[in-house]
């Protein structure tokens, strides 16, 4: 882990010093914007006939999204000014709040398509997935982080990080959403091997779900349904998708042009905006999407690299592992590569939740690669001060007393 986190390992005899601030990473900030600022756009563009057919608005979903995205800029921006470390010592709160809401859904939440995962409000609705999905990236660098070299461990390392997104898996999985499930169980097994768990145990568990997602896929009509599509070819959706990247050839109909927005592709301005995309600016718009996202990914990894902890490290490795993931599923269900999942296109598609807790994973990765100064109530090393004695010198109680400006380097944010 220290080649990925970027440390030198510290000299006992060495003075420590201020970490270098940093401003927040700025080819992140432009690959997001640039990103959102295209999927909206796209989201006018691919919605404008459904608004006008549904809700007499033209314009109905380009101010929804426009409204989704000026919020999450706000708390991108909010989030991104904070000490990212304040999340380490609340993340079991945040896991709590996230599970609760899992909780909820399940017996209020509104049933669209024959899943129950929106809880309604008038005409606003709250996926708690999608939240659920930053909030077990922020408990689970937390719960690696403090266990450090235990994570090597099966009982005291691999169990109890596999127990906790056994759970949250567990509830989505009943919300009948199998493709954030399987998002979920991707994200944990990632940020489990970066930290340094034992391959054999990332083998063994893949190995022990794979009859569970094969029984979930075959035991359920339609899930079963998409699959036979899938091999058959006979997926209409997909197909439409096909037909409007084929048609937009090398530079696209241009924008507004796209025919297959015109009721012949379902869901084209969420999950399968990807098409739009393609119908309209072309294969070169595909490709600077696929640029634009891996970009995001990039930098991720690289924020990850000079974090100032591990838990930096670890939380930077596993926001950037979603993004490419859930990418990485959407462009390949769109392209026919995989059967249909209702996964969204980070940044691009239509959807409020989505939007929202990406926004905020950028605010917390941004807040990483400024490298803060650790506030009051989340430095961790404020829990472990050593207290004088009654009738001792607060000299004596100090760990390295006696030696003259001499101080173990510690980097901050870590455990003393």
């Amino acid at each position: 882990m220290d080649g990925l986190r970027g440390h030198a390992a510290p000299d006992e005899d060495a003075t420590p010093q201020a970490p270098l601030r940093r401003p927040m990473d700025p080819w992140l900030f432009a690959a997001v914007f640039a990103l959102s600022a295209l999927g909206l756009v796209t989201v006018y563009s691919a919605s404008a006939w459904l608004g006008h057919h549904q809700h007499r608005d033209w314009q109905y979903f380009l101010w929804r999204q426009a409204g989704f995205l000026g919020l999450g800029f706000v708390l991108m921006l909010v989030t991104s000014r904070i000490d990212y470390r304040l999340l380490r010592r609340f993340a079991p709160h945040l896991m709590f709040a996230a599970m609760a809401m899992l909780v909820t859904v399940l017996f209020v939440g509104q049933e669209i398509n024959g899943a129950r995962r929106w809880i309604r409000y008038g005409s606003l609705g709250l996926q708690p997935s999608e939240l659920a999905k930053v909030t077990l990236a922020v408990f689970l660098a937390a719960m690696l982080a403090r266990q450090g070299e235990r994570v090597r461990s099966f009982r005291t390392g691999f169990l109890p990080v596999t127990f906790v997104a056994g759970v949250t898996m567990v509830l989505v999985l009943l919300e009948k959403d199998l493709g954030t499930t399987l998002l979920l169980g991707a994200l944990t097994l990632v940020m489990l091997f970066v930290a340094g768990t034992r391959a054999s145990y990332v083998v063994a568990a893949v190995m022990l779900a794979a009859p569970v997602i094969w029984y979930q896929i075959l035991g359920v009509d339609y899930r079963r349904g998409r699959l036979e599509e899938f091999l058959s070819g006979d997926s209409y959706q997909v197909q439409q998708g096909l037909i409007a990247i084929g048609s937009g050839g090398t530079w696209g109909l241009g924008l507004g042009n796209g025919k297959q927005k015109l009721g012949f592709l379902p869901e084209n301005h969420t999950d399968f905006v990807l098409a739009t995309v393609g119908e309209e600016l072309g294969f070169l718009g595909i490709a600077a999407v696929m640029i634009l996202i891996a970009l995001v990914v990039w930098r991720g990894i690289a924020i990850a690299r000079i974090a100032e902890d591990r838990f930096g490290t670890y939380l930077a490795v596993g926001l950037s592992s979603l993004f490419g993931l859930q990418a990485l599923v959407n462009m390949a269900v769109v392209l026919e590569v995989i059967p249909a999942k209702g996964i969204t296109l980070p940044f691009l598609s239509y959807g409020g939740s989505s939007m929202l807790a990406g926004m905020v994973a950028v605010g917390i990765l941004l807040a990483i690669s400024r490298s803060p100064d650790p506030w009051r109530w989340s430095d961790q090393r404020s829990r472990n001060r050593v207290k004088p004695r009654r009738g001792a010198s607060k000299r004596a109680a100090e760990p390295d007393a006696g030696k003259k400006n001499v101080r173990r380097a510690q980097p901050i944010g870590e455990p003393a």
